[in-house]
């Protein structure tokens, strides 16, 4: 049950109590309509103050979401980037790093063939 809920329901029952009455109407009337509209004005700010609040945790969670997006996507690409670079030290390593005599075993090395046919 919600806390406003039973102050206003016991609110409005002697406010109904004391309307019923003939001789207390006249003189009750104006309190109650004031206690009952009273009741009803801090109901409504309590909505929209909780509303405002709502709205404000959205924003702070879209906020620190898109941050966290960021981070990620910027993490990804550093691994990417480094990834990318080994690759390329790595190849042009193993470019440089071929000898002559690694040539396959039925052909003779360039520089043997043309020094033997000369």
């Amino acid at each position: 049950m919600k806390p406003f809920g039973f102050a206003l329901g016991a609110l409005t029952g002697a406010a109904a109590v004391l309307l019923l009455n003939r001789q207390g109407t006249q003189r009750v009337r104006p309190i109650a309509k004031a206690a009952m509209k009273a009741a009803v004005m801090a109901y409504h700010e309590a909505r929209v103050q909780g509303a405002e609040l709502a709205e404000a945790a959205e924003d702070l969670f879209a906020e620190a979401k898109a941050e966290a997006v960021a981070d990620i996507f910027a993490a990804a690409m550093a691994a990417a980037q480094t990834k990318a670079a080994q690759a390329k030290t790595e190849t042009t390593s193993a470019a440089t790093a071929k000898p002559e005599s690694a040539a396959p075993a039925g052909e003779a090395p360039a520089s043997r063939a043309a020094g033997e046919s000369a």
